[in-house]
């Protein structure tokens, strides 16, 4: 571990590669992973010991400060006095708006992951995980609350400072990661990058082509079109009220 290397925080929508990105990424740097949670994801209660619990704030997700004032300031007070500084790494993808509005991310190098907001909606449904409608505030029918929540989100996190990766470029390459990570550390060392085997081609193959080929897919990249829409002119439209089947 090198102690003297600024710590690497990690950001992204959920389901956007980042779990693997950021293992390779602290792997590569030398950067340490904190052993009392997986994957480094630091406001994740699902991620971590139960015995650990009550360290952490109220168990939610998109939290909004406008909504809930009090459990926003407690998590970025928590990241203040968990996060180290230095030598470290560490992720989150389920409190963007919190991590995009903590004054302490500054003191880290940011590698956000960046993913079309269709494909994440699309993976999210599959699983059920329809916890980003925490934080739509114009739409409340399924699923375009949902994507309206990823939308705000991915705004958040484009608007913070660092380097992205493209999961799209990621999927395929090492290069991409790698070059993120010698532009925000031009002083260390690097080591390769081996996160794409025979496996995880056979894996991304397969899940290209069932997106491809998924008409829910394709009527989720049309809502995330009007919802952005929406968002931009701030006026309501009837025919967006519909929802999925």
């Amino acid at each position: 571990m090198h102690e003297e290397l600024c710590s690497l925080f990690v950001v992204s929508l959920p389901r956007s590669l980042s779990s693997l990105l950021y293992v390779a990424a602290a792997h590569a740097i030398g950067l340490a992973q904190p052993n009392w949670t997986s994957d480094g994801e630091i406001l994740n209660r699902d991620r971590m010991p139960r015995r650990l619990h009550c360290l952490v704030p109220a168990e939610e997700r998109f939290t909004l400060l406008g909504s809930a004032p009090d459990v926003f300031g407690d998590m970025t007070g928590y990241l203040d006095r968990t996060a180290l500084r230095q030598g470290f790494a560490y992720k989150d993808v389920v409190q963007p708006f919190v991590v995009g509005g903590w004054d302490g991310l500054g003191d880290f190098k940011v590698l956000k992951v960046r993913r079309d907001v269709a494909e994440v909606a699309y993976t999210m449904l599959k699983r059920q995980w329809h916890y980003p409608a925490l934080a739509a505030t114009v739409f409340d029918a399924h699923p375009w609350a949902l994507v309206e929540g990823l939308v705000r989100a991915d705004a958040v996190l484009d608007a913070l400072p660092g380097e992205t990766v493209e999961y799209a470029d990621a999927v395929f390459a090492h290069g991409p990661l790698a070059g993120a990570l010698r532009r925000l550390y031009p002083e260390g060392r690097l080591a390769p990058l081996r996160y794409i085997d025979r496996g995880f081609a056979r894996r991304r193959e397969r899940l290209e082509a069932e997106r491809r080929d998924s008409l829910v897919f394709r009527r989720l990249e049309w809502i995330v079109s009007e919802v952005r829409e929406r968002l931009r002119l701030d006026e309501p439209r009837e025919e967006v009220a519909e929802a999925l089947p």
